[in-house]
C-alpha cells in the first residue's frame, strides 16, 4: 500500500504526458515545477537555429534538490503514495530513495518511459516541446547516453513500464482458501479467550495484546484501528480476501464504495483501485455505502469480546 513511483527517462520521453494522461497531478512531485517556483524562465540562445528559447534556469538546482527531498520525505511519513517527476536515468537517483523506502516500509517502482524510445525520437520531440519545456539538444543526448549506460536499476526496485501503471495501483486480493479457518480477534478479547494460533488457520488481529503475542506470525495480520496505529504503526488499513470462494473486505470501519472502486475481476481475483487512497482515510468514521460493493467485516459488525469465525 505504501508506494512510490520515480518516472525515469530522458526529456522528451513523454514523462509529463504521461502524468496528465492519467490524471497524475494531484500525487507528483516536479522537479521542473520546483524550478519555476524558485527561479523565473531565463532565455538561451540557440546559435544553431538562431533562436532564443525560454528555458527554466539551473542556478536553482540545490534548493530544488532539497525542496524535492523534503516533500518526498513528509509524504512518505504520512504513508502516501509518491510519484516524483524527473529523470532517474543514473543508479545512484534511484539508491538515494533507500533510506526512507526502508525507514517508511515502501514498494520503489521506476517507471521506465525510454524502453521503446530511441535518440532520434527524442530530439524529434524535443523541437516540438512547448515553450520551457525545449532542452538543448546536447542534454538529451548525453542524457540518452547516460541511460544506455546504466540501465539496470537496484534489485531492492520493481521496473515497469507506464501500460502497468494501474495494476501496481491497485490491491490484489488475497487467497485464503487453503486455510481451514479465518478468525478475527476484537479489540477487547480477553487474554484467556485467544484463539491457539495454528498453521491451518488464518487471524486478523484488532487487539493489541492479541498483536504483542502472535503480531510477528505470518498467518496474523494486524488492522489498525487509528491514524496512528496506521500511519506510526504500519499495521494495515484494511485487508482484502477471497475465503471459499467468497470475497471480504475486513477493516476497523467501514470502507466506502469510492475508495475501493473501480473492482476489477480476472480469472477470478478481484482488485481494488485503492492506489491513491490516503492511508489516513480509510480510517474516516463515515456511513458505509449502500449497498457495499464487497462483502464487510468491521468492528461495527463484531462483538468487541468475542471471536468471529469467518466460515
Amino acid at each position: 500500500m505504501r508506494k512510490i513511483f520515480l518516472l525515469r527517462g530522458a526529456p522528451g520521453s513523454g514523462k509529463s504526458s504521461f502524468i496528465a494522461r492519467h490524471h497524475l497531478q494531484p500525487y507528483t512531485i516536479s522537479r521542473d515545477q520546483i524550478r519555476l517556483l524558485l527561479a523565473n524562465l531565463t532565455y538561451y540562445y540557440e546559435e544553431e537555429t538562431d533562436y532564443l528559447h525560454q528555458v527554466i534556469p539551473r542556478y536553482a538546482n540545490e534548493q530544488t534538490e532539497r525542496l524535492v527531498d523534503y516533500l518526498v520525505e513528509e509524504k512518505m511519513k504520512r504513508g502516501e503514495t509518491v510519484i516524483v517527476d524527473s529523470t532517474h536515468v543514473v543508479s545512484e537517483s534511484i539508491e538515494h530513495y533507500k533510506l526512507w523506502v526502508d525507514r517508511y516500509r515502501y514498494e520503489l517502482f521506476v517507471v521506465d518511459l525510454m524502453y521503446h524510445k530511441n535518440l532520434h525520437n527524442l530530439l524529434n520531440r524535443n523541437e516540438v516541446r512547448r515553450q520551457y519545456d525545449w532542452v538543448k539538444p546536447d542534454v538529451v543526448r548525453e542524457m540518452y547516453l547516460t541511460y544506455k549506460d546504466n540501465w539496470r536499476v537496484p534489485e531492492w526496485a520493481h521496473v515497469i513500464n507506464p501500460s502497468q501503471m494501474a495494476k501496481a495501483l491497485s490491491q490484489k486480493e488475497s487467497n485464503l482458501d487453503h486455510f481451514a479457518h479465518v478468525i478475527a480477534i476484537p479489540d477487547q478479547v480477553k487474554e484467556e479467550d485467544f484463539p491457539h494460533v495454528h498453521i491451518s488457520n488464518f487471524y486478523f488481529s484488532f487487539n493489541n495484546r492479541f498483536t504483542e503475542k502472535y503480531g510477528t506470525y505470518r498467518n496474523v495480520i494486524t488492522i489498525g484501528k487509528t491514524e496512528e496505529e496506521i500511519v506510526d504503526k504500519f499495521y494495515l488499513p484494511y485487508f482484502v480476501f477471497k475465503f471459499h470462494h467468497k470475497h471480504f473486505l475486513i477493516s476497523a470501519y467501514p470502507i466506502r464504495n469510492e475508495l475501493l472502486d473501480p473492482i476489477k475481476k480476472v480469472k477470478g481475483i478481484w482488485t481494488y483501485s485503492t492506489g491513491l487512497v490516503n492511508l489516513a482515510d480509510f480510517v474516516m468514521k463515515v456511513p458505509q455505502s449502500r449497498p457495499q460493493h464487497v462483502h464487510q467485516f468491521n468492528l461495527s459488525k463484531l462483538q468487541a469480546d468475542r471471536l468471529l469465525h469467518i466460515w
